[in-house]
């Protein structure tokens, strides 16, 4: 036996090691500074001086010589020298009545946005360079165009819509610390509210975290404390439903977890360790992850969304939140590093129940439960898919093998012979018996699904059509 414990429950309290606050910001680009300076320089008869500012009336006087091209100022008699020529330079580049003269005045280019805003300022200095001798003014405004595109490039980001204050600020109200009282101790988890009504609302959380309780206790976010009482529970999906008399209190939505991506940004709620109201962030880390959890005889079969988020005991019911504060998944199990003296923790390995599937078993139980007045009188009952097969666990090969078939199941109906080994469904790889029923129970009662199987005594491989039964979720 492995000293790693796969997975374990998380709603059990132990004593905190310590604490870890995630914190998570969106990343952004920094401005681009333009090329060009802040501060431009006016010639002004042989010296310079700063100026702040530059306007289109600015300009110099210069003269050009004919044979090195060389740029010195103009006497102030405004008269250029023999073997010169004259030109005014101002913000727009070299301006002068020689403007023909200018096949190297394309470098212009290099330098020299036109006045389009701050990117003006990074022109007017390109036009100082070896750009502006050629005194082509037409070559320099086309120049200061391309500058201002240049500008617009400056005021890119890298912007998100994924914010976990206002997914928080979204979620918060709407979910519950649960507190139980057992024969043996209590225990604590979390839930979200998923309807309420003028007089009542349900609670969906997880059926490990409400097992055994001869006590409930719900407290909001506010710190009001209800009695709850369970209105029932699924043991195969790890889910159940628990209803407090007051009414007009906020709900959570249910997003589309059948959407979700790997990568995808989320945020987890809860209490854990018993402290209500904290919220984390990460990201899906992969879809469709098979999880078991629970003892023989009710065990719990996953399949599990897995998140990076900080997932710890107490967590357990909490709602796992999209970009969009919509409920994704419930933070049911988390990975971890077991042994006698490590305590139990978030190692970055959290799953949670698919909320397509939360959502059909919670809106059964509730539909199947009897209320009178303030009281749950019957508990509500759900179902899960039957494919009617039974495995061979002593199977060590790949695939799952099918040791017997139920008369008249799904399988038998469609064909599929005992000792077949299946290796697919809906065309996604199965390794095992536990990938299999993982798979299976994704699915609704009476769906249709393609089951690729190597049929026995090396009869190939064939995919048959199944539709799946229905059973209660609690039976055997």
């Amino acid at each position: 036996m492995s000293a790693e414990k796969l997975v374990e429950s998380d709603s059990l309290m132990s004593p905190p090691s310590g604490f870890r606050r995630i914190f998570s910001r969106g990343a952004g680009n920094g401005a681009k500074v333009g090329a060009g300076f802040l501060v431009g320089a006016l010639l002004v008869g042989g010296g310079a001086f700063a100026a702040n500012t530059i306007s289109s009336s600015d300009s110099i006087n210069a003269c050009v010589n004919n044979t090195t091209r060389v740029i010195t100022i103009a006497p102030t008699s405004g008269k250029c020298p023999t073997g010169t020529r004259a030109l005014t330079w101002n913000i727009a580049g070299p301006q002068g009545p020689v403007g023909p003269v200018g096949p190297a005045g394309a470098a212009g280019a290099n330098g020299a946005p036109g006045p389009a805003g701050s990117a003006g300022l990074a022109g007017a200095t390109g036009a100082q360079g070896s750009a502006g001798v050629a005194g082509n003014s037409g070559s320099a405004g086309s120049a200061g165009s391309a500058g201002s595109a240049g500008s617009t490039g400056s005021t890119s980001n890298s912007n998100t819509s994924f914010s976990v204050t206002s997914i928080a600020n979204a979620l918060l109200p709407s979910v519950v610390s649960i507190a139980i009282t057992t024969r043996t101790g209590s225990v604590a988890g979390s839930g979200s509210i998923i309807k309420s009504s003028a007089t009542s609302t349900f609670i969906l959380t997880n059926n490990h975290v409400i097992s055994g309780a001869t006590k409930v206790t719900v407290e909001l976010e506010d710190g009001t404390e209800l009695e709850g009482q369970i209105v029932g529970f699924d043991v195969a999906y790890d889910l159940a439903v628990v209803m407090v008399n007051q009414g007009n209190l906020p709900v959570a939505n249910f997003g589309d977890s059948s959407k979700v991506v790997i990568g995808e940004p989320v945020v987890a709620i809860g209490s854990p360790l018993g402290l209500s109201g904290t919220v984390t962030s990460g990201i899906i880390s992969s879809l469709d992850r098979p999880v078991t959890t629970g003892g023989t005889g009710s065990e719990t079969y996953i399949n599990a969304l897995q998140t990076d988020a900080a997932v710890n005991p107490g967590n357990s019911g909490g709602p796992l939140v999209n970009a969009q504060s919509l409920i994704i998944g419930v933070n049911s199990a988390i990975a971890s590093l077991g042994s006698a003296t490590s305590s139990t923790g978030s190692i970055g390995l959290g799953f949670a129940i698919p909320i397509n599937q939360a959502k059909r078993i919670s809106n059964e139980i509730i539909a199947t439960a009897k209320i009178v007045g303030t009281k749950v009188t019957l508990a509500g009952v759900s179902t899960r898919p039957l494919l009617g097969v039974s495995f061979d666990t002593s199977y060590a090969g790949s695939g799952a093998k099918i040791y017997a078939l139920t008369a008249g199941g799904g399988a038998e109906v469609a064909g599929i012979p005992a000792n077949s080994v299946i290796k697919a469904i809906d065309g996604k790889s199965t390794k095992d018996n536990i990938e299999a029923i993982v798979r299976i129970r994704s699915y609704d009662p009476g769906a249709s699904i393609k089951v690729t199987v190597d049929l026995p005594n090396s009869g190939g491989s064939r995919t048959f059509t199944v539709t799946l039964g229905s059973a209660p979720s609690n039976s055997a």
